[in-house]
């Protein structure tokens, strides 16, 4: 059991860290006493086996001090994002949902899709939303109503010809052509109007509109608000209201269960449901009353939308300090309300507990209590000092040394998690595995980085080298937090040793049998997602070599081909009538292609 002098501990508030043998943080505390909160774990019997747990592990304690609680808890939740204690309640589930962001400052505004929001930045978010594939799709739809700028503020300033979206017209052009901006504006205007829950009104405007060009006698640009009218109701019709008010909430549930928590948030954004997200979580320490707060202050500090109401289940004693924590990042009024009883939540109230017992069941049916033996041996083997829970591989691949690329794969809890999943194609000039390597991982930690979505623990396919080009890039990001192993393969391509920092001589894999194949599942795994990327960019690069080559075909042809035909196989299959009747295309151009075609597949890498 630790020792603590309580003498030597200041009563003032601050935050405590319980550190384990080798120096690692066990647990992070905050108190507004730091000597009146120590001291209960020293004084009289500790009745709760967490506790006792913890203070058998721990070794020495180390404390910061604040000027105030609101200091303690802010330093509280930043200390558990940087240890990731393994005794405090931690967000397993740390994914970046995407929100959509537009800046009013610029000239010609865009929408972007974005997975954090930049505090102070000016611009309107909206979200966030839980897939991925309907946003994308929605923004698909919404281009045909509301054909603003899709290239970057870099290509538009180089850009002096019309781009593919402005020939399909899903664009205006502003980047070669001056666009009025009063009807740029006009646009913008609609697409805010639509995601901020005003979208029957919206509705409504262009039909008034659209009845009085038609009155001018202005039959084009009536039919070209018609078709914008019929898009936009059918995206409507797909949007679930679940307020009578247009308000911004997050409403929370949670429940307990055999020293697990779980959670559910559900996103209303103007009367509208987004959507939810679902964490379990382990409740190690459990000494909180209401265990939720913690997770508002981790989830909210990750740069999520904070929205001006936040309803949970129950409300707790230091809840203002918490408010206004929340109102420093969302730089406006907070308020968090309790949701027990209110009619006016109480539907939504519905929705979430029926999903997070959903969620629960779901739990249930797919817990693999054989995953937790396997961490603890992973991490005796492999020498780490937190659970690998997410752990991610990196393969690169050269097929037939021309589709140069890289691929990500991430397992969470011993199974696959393809949301995390990620693809990278080559752009270094160097040929090398390892400056392939160092371009791969420098892209992934960056984007972790901003996201706040790091693995526990990255597994690289290759010898020595590979781990040292790895080491490299964490050193050169400053992350610290990060175990890196590298895998080398035998001839069948099964995993034969790990290499380690600061290790001379490899570990050798199959003498430990269950270790040896989790690790060879998840390194066959990134090679075959490395190697079908590979085939499909050697086969992308062929088609647009081929097109290249082709007379009367310029970059913007190539370009509008590349986008209606996924293969020199899909091009070949088409009349000559579809092809010519591309935008910018003939029935010359077009024969051109079908002739080229004709020898061209014969040659080809399947």
């Amino acid at each position: 059991m630790i020792e603590i002098d309580l003498k030597e501990i200041p009563q003032s508030s601050g935050v405590y860290l319980f550190k384990g043998e080798k120096g690692e943080v066990l647990y992070v505390g905050k108190a507004k006493d730091l000597r009146a909160r120590l001291s209960s774990y020293v004084k009289g019997p500790v009745l709760n086996p967490k506790v006792r747990v913890l203070l058998e592990h721990a070794k020495s304690v180390e404390y910061f001090l604040t000027q105030t609680e609101k200091e303690a808890l802010l330093l509280e939740a930043t200390l558990i994002k940087k240890y990731r204690p393994k005794y405090n309640i931690l967000l397993r589930d740390d994914k970046n949902y995407p929100m959509l962001r537009i800046s009013l400052k610029e000239e010609y505004p865009a929408l972007q899709i974005v997975r954090k929001r930049r505090k102070g930045d000016g611009a309107l978010y909206f979200g966030p939303f839980t897939s991925s594939r309907a946003l994308k799709e929605i923004l698909r739809l919404l281009s045909k109503t509301f054909p603003l700028r899709k290239c970057s503020l870099a290509e538009m300033r180089r850009r002096n010809t019309p781009c593919v979206y402005f020939q399909i017209g899903k664009c205006l052009g502003p980047c070669f052509r001056k666009v009025p901006k009063e009807e740029y504006d006009k646009l913008v205007s609609g697409v805010i109007s639509f995601f901020q829950g005003r979208g029957y009104e919206l509705l409504e405007g262009m039909k008034r509109e659209m009845e009085e060009l038609a009155e001018r006698l202005e039959f084009e640009r009536a039919a070209f608000l018609r078709d914008r009218i019929r898009d936009l109701e059918a995206i409507l019709e797909k949007q679930a209201v679940v307020l009578s008010e247009p308000l911004d909430l997050d409403l929370w549930e949670y429940s307990e269960e055999n020293e697990k928590l779980f959670v559910i948030v559900l996103f209303v954004r103007h009367g509208h449901l987004y959507g939810y997200q679902t964490f379990k979580v382990k409740s190690y320490f459990g000494s909180d009353e209401v265990p939720l707060k913690n997770i508002l202050l981790q989830f909210y500090l990750e740069g999520k939308i904070v929205p001006p109401e936040i309803f949970v289940p129950t409300l707790w004693k230091d809840l203002q300090d918490y408010e206004s924590i929340l109102r420093d990042l969302a730089g406006g009024e907070i308020s968090i309300k309790s949701s027990e009883g209110l009619e006016e939540v109480s539907y939504l109230r519905e929705i979430a507990v029926k999903n997070l017992k959903n969620f629960i069941e779901s739990d249930r049916r797919r817990e693999k209590p054989w995953y937790d033996g396997l961490s603890e041996e992973l991490m005796k083997l492999l020498k780490l000092n937190v659970e690998p829970r997410i752990i991610e591989a990196i393969d690169l691949s050269q097929y037939y040394g021309q589709a140069r690329v890289g691929a990500l794969v991430a397992f969470f809890e011993g199974e696959p998690d393809k949301s995390r999943y990620r693809l990278y194609k080559i752009k270094t000039e160097g040929k090398d595995d390892l400056s392939m390597l160092y371009e791969v991982l420098s892209r992934r930690i960056r984007r972790g980085l901003e996201e706040a979505s790091l693995p526990d623990l990255l597994l690289i396919d290759g010898g020595k080298g590979h781990l040292e080009t790895a080491l490299r890039v964490l050193e050169d990001f400053g992350v610290t937090d990060i175990a890196v192993r590298s895998v080398a393969k035998n001839e069948n391509r099964e995993p034969e040793k790990v290499y380690f920092p600061g290790r001379k001589n490899p570990l050798l894999l199959p003498r430990y049998k269950e270790v040896f194949h989790f690790i060879g599942r998840i390194m066959e795994e990134a090679h075959r997602f490395a190697q079908s990327f590979a085939e499909k960019a050697l086969k992308k690069e062929s088609f647009a070599g081929i097109l290249d080559e082709i007379p009367g075909v310029g970059k913007k042809r190539k370009e509008i081909l590349l986008k209606h035909f996924s293969s020199l196989e899909d091009l070949k299959k088409a009349s000559l009538e579809k092809i010519a009747g591309l935008p910018g295309f003939n029935l010359k151009v077009a024969k051109a292609i079908k002739e080229k075609l004709e020898g061209a597949l014969e040659s080809s890498p399947s």
